[in-house]
């Protein structure tokens, strides 16, 4: 079974190989590459020779296609900093943000990361899982409006909703396998800003996640440090196939904990590896490899815990994928 099989089938909750590994890797190709990223991210050329570079050295089992999180900011308006090589840029301002529907085209980065996915997908996407990541509706809109959200927030959401629906499509028209949500950015403030718009916020969701199943991808959501006991009303409301869970240590209890949920909700739990600590990265993951050594848990994935250090050791990298594979 290769990885994109195995990947598939761990949304599918149906996996019978080992657990697969998906990395957020993004400064880290680019540095691997030698490519600045901020020129990496303006190249297609340069772009897809990164992401493949990094995979092909690696061997994870899902190459997700960038980790960052202001392009669809940017497309609305709000100004970026970029500091350092291998460091994705940051929002400085959306003081110039316009209430109106905007599209993909309008963005510089944005036709370079699809044609990218494409290139991707077809030089790598029969061995490897291909994941596209985005900035979910709750974070794209709380980036945009920061705490002035006024009257026309509802008009927000639904604008932000028709920009990452138009990019749902074209991605998943490239036959990806995935979309990857990022609700990480608002940590613990996620199921706040959710249930207190969840109407609006739902019915975004709902058109995103029938749009990807309709193209028989998965669609996946990446939270941080939210408490466990929302998962059951974040599946009862959303109803993703699999959810990232960052910023979680977790013990055998919790293990045992998600194991029920992922059962009897019917969802994937994505368990994260602290990539940046090599002593909490080889605690991490010992307990998680134990649990399912000794527990059929066939919805449990490996997830990094943030994007990957660009200055990481590589061969620290190596060593926890051979583990994984038990070579």
């Amino acid at each position: 079974m290769n990885s994109k099989v195995a990947f598939r089938n761990t949304l599918k909750l149906t996996n019978t190989d080992r657990p697969v590994f998906v990395p957020f890797v993004y400064g880290l190709a680019a540095k691997i590459s030698q490519f600045p990223l901020q020129e990496m991210a303006s190249n297609a050329t340069y772009y897809t020779h990164s992401l493949e570079d990094a995979y092909k050295l690696l061997q994870y089992d899902g190459i997700v296609n960038n980790f960052d999180a202001t392009m669809e900011a940017e497309t609305f308006g709000c100004e970026l900093e970029w500091s350092g090589d291998y460091v994705a840029p940051r929002t400085t301002s959306c003081s110039q943000f316009e209430l109106r529907e905007v599209n993909p085209e309008e963005s510089s980065r944005i036709p370079i990361l699809l044609e990218t996915t494409k290139r991707v997908v077809m030089s790598q996407g029969k061995e490897a899982a291909v994941i596209a990541v985005l900035t979910g509706p709750c974070s794209l809109v709380k980036t945009i409006t920061g705490d002035e959200e006024g009257e026309n927030i509802e008009n927000v959401i639904s604008l932000a909703g028709k920009l990452l629906t138009k990019l749902t499509k074209s991605l998943c028209e490239l036959k990806i396998d995935a979309v990857f949500f990022r609700e990480d950015l608002l940590g613990t403030e996620y199921p706040a800003e959710l249930l207190l718009r969840n109407k609006a916020y739902a019915a975004v969701y709902a058109t995103l996640f029938n749009l990807i199943k309709y193209y028989n991808c998965y669609p996946v959501l990446i939270v941080k440090d939210i408490e466990f006991d929302f998962l059951t009303n974040l599946q009862s409301m959303l109803g993703p196939s699999g959810v990232g869970l960052l910023g979680k240590k977790v013990s055998d209890d919790d293990l045992a904990h998600l194991k029920k949920l992922s059962d009897s909700l019917k969802v994937s739990f994505g368990l994260p590896l602290p990539m940046g600590n090599q002593p909490e990265l080889l605690e991490q993951f010992t307990t998680i490899s134990n649990f399912m050594s000794k527990n059929n848990s066939p919805g449990f994935f490996y997830v990094s815990d943030g994007e990957v250090p660009y200055d990481m050791p590589l061969e620290i990298i190596h060593d926890l994928i051979a583990k994984m594979r038990n070579v």
